[in-house]
């Protein structure tokens, strides 16, 4: 007669992580409302009753899956808040190490995009904390650089969006831009995560330059003699 091996909590203990790698994939490729528990459990090689286990419901799930992926982000804002570096310096490591987490978790800009069409549904009140400290901690940074007169005035939700919604699209739409980019335009270079940050730092020491430079200077610095 052969024994039945019962799973028990500790010899489940390593299936977590396996449960979340699949939940990451499933929720970047189908939003919260569109992943189902069944394709999660069946790329962990895991069962549904294991998955509840872990994480009690799918919006828990989400929810874990969330904050692991912004977990990077975070830690990075809180190194900086013990720093004693410029508010300058400050925006400039945070969207440096916002462009190589993105390019680490490469889901995180598919779920991002997801969840702002959904309108922001699928996050409860934890997950959508995380955001709150990104732009509260880039709301400070930018108050603390008018006041030093290093910046101009700028609304701190605007500018987050200036520099993060290209990333986004720039990491979410490589495989779009891989294929239509040479076929369009052959002889222009596709651009590296590198030429994105670059760029990118370049538009954030524009956009906060103390003095707004006048029309002409604007365009002749688009267009350079």
């Amino acid at each position: 007669m052969v024994s039945q091996q019962i799973r028990t909590p500790d010899a489940a203990s390593g299936s977590r992580e396996p449960i979340l790698e699949s939940a990451t994939q499933v929720f970047m490729e189908y939003g919260f409302s569109g992943a189902r528990v069944d394709e999660i459990a069946r790329r962990a090689n895991a069962n549904k009753a294991m998955i509840y286990y872990h994480f009690g419901s799918k919006q828990a799930l989400y929810k874990a899956v969330l904050l692991r992926l912004f977990g990077d982000v975070l830690g990075e804002i809180q190194r900086l808040k013990s720093t004693d570096d410029p508010p300058d310096q400050k925006l400039r490591a945070l969207y440096t190490r916002v462009v190589h987490h993105f390019d680490k978790k490469k889901a995180l800009p598919h779920v991002i995009l997801r969840e702002i069409l959904a309108g922001g549904t699928g996050m409860d009140a934890e997950a959508s904390r995380t955001l709150g400290i990104i732009l509260g901690f880039v709301s400070e940074t930018l108050s603390e650089g008018v006041s030093k007169g290093l910046f101009r005035p700028v609304h701190p939700l605007l500018f987050h969006l200036t520099i993060l919604a290209p990333l986004m699209v720039h990491f979410a739409g490589s495989s779009f831009r891989e294929l239509l980019l040479p076929r369009e335009m052959p002889g222009l270079p596709l651009p590296t995560n590198d030429d994105m940050l670059n760029h990118l730092l370049s538009v954030l020491d524009f956009v906060l330059a103390p003095k707004d430079p006048s029309p002409s200077v604007r365009f002749e610095q688009r267009n350079p003699a």
